[in-house]
């Protein structure tokens, strides 16, 4: 008796794994903890990358989910690591982390690191006082300048802005501000110059400063943005339009990186389905909550940033009709 019950246990027991309802080793796709990299408090990565994971998570009652606000080239470290699983980064610093360039030497290539989406554009804003004599960028040779916070995104593209002009953050006084902080000492005179490479748009410390200070914007040259874009993958040209900010009364010639999601190879192909379908379900809310999100637009979703796409963004984006 004793063997038929062991034997109809065993029995049972196959079945529900052969169901899925049970596994071993490896945990349903559905019991996943998203674990997502955004960015300090100050700018809109946090925000949004909250926003993003709550509603996947509310399309998808099983999944769990959480932000950590990382940022910069350490969300792509942390993602090819495993430590965490999405995280938003620049399309610059994807590409160049795939290729195991720049300041993804030490570690090699990071080839775990699947593309999700990209969301939206963040162009290049860079801004002096309107009575500081300061017409372009050479001129910040010496100034106290802030480039972006230390370790982010923003900082590595504000370099490359430099280099492209001869100079390097050795030229420049340079001071690696929080957004909350370089809006402060602008106003306060303590710096002469915001210099943000690419920055969601507007940027918070810009408005800020515009608020009670008269700015003047600086423009790229045509020739420095054809260098930047031919030199780094995942740069683009752009124009911010006139008015753009208080005082700013002309086109302001520059480029962009794409703020793109990326995944662990090994996030399931269901996860990857579900966080971008409700991407593209909430854009237009998204636009609503960050103006930032209002310069994307979802057909850019599946643009390619230089790393493979993960496979289930792949599926989602054939049955949209935006890759073939």
């Amino acid at each position: 008796m004793a063997v038929k019950k062991w034997l109809a246990t065993c029995l049972a027991l196959s079945l529900l794994l052969a169901l899925g309802v049970l596994s071993v080793g490896v945990p349903s796709a559905w019991a996943y903890d998203i674990r997502w990299g955004t960015a300090p408090a100050g700018g809109v990565w946090q925000a949004l990358g909250t926003a993003m994971v709550e509603d996947t998570i509310k399309a998808n009652p099983k999944l769990k989910g959480s932000t950590m606000p990382i940022g910069g080239a350490a969300n792509v470290i942390a993602t090819n690591a495993g430590k965490i699983n999405a995280a938003f980064s620049f399309s610059t610093t994807a590409a160049e982390a795939w290729q195991g360039i720049e300041y993804f030497k030490k570690q090699g290539k990071l080839n775990n690191i699947r593309e999700l989406a990209v969301i939206f554009p963040e162009p290049s804003q860079i801004v002096v006082n309107a009575d500081s004599g300061i017409s372009d960028i050479p001129q910040l040779k010496g100034k106290k300048v802030t480039p972006g916070p230390k370790g982010s995104a923003i900082a590595v593209v504000s370099r490359y802005v430099l280099e492209a002009y001869g100079l390097s953050f050795k030229s420049i006084d340079t001071r690696f501000l929080s957004f909350a902080e370089a809006g402060k000492q602008f106003i306060d005179g303590h710096i002469d110059a915001i210099l943000y490479g690419a920055m969601a748009y507007p940027a918070p410390p810009i408005l800020n400063a515009a608020s009670q200070r008269k700015i003047k914007m600086l423009p790229l040259s045509e020739e420095v943005i054809d260098k930047l874009v031919k030199s780094h993958k995942g740069l683009e040209p752009y124009t911010l339009p006139k008015g753009s900010y208080p005082g700013v009364d002309q086109e302001m010639p520059g480029i962009i990186a794409n703020v793109v999601v990326i995944a662990n190879k090994d996030m399931p192909d269901e996860v990857a389905y579900a966080i971008v379908k409700s991407i593209d379900q909430n854009f237009d809310r998204y636009g609503k909550m960050i103006k930032a999100m209002r310069l994307g637009k979802r057909q850019d979703m599946a643009k390619d940033v230089g790393i493979p796409m993960h496979p289930g963004a792949v599926k989602y984006y054939k049955e949209k009709g935006w890759i073939k």
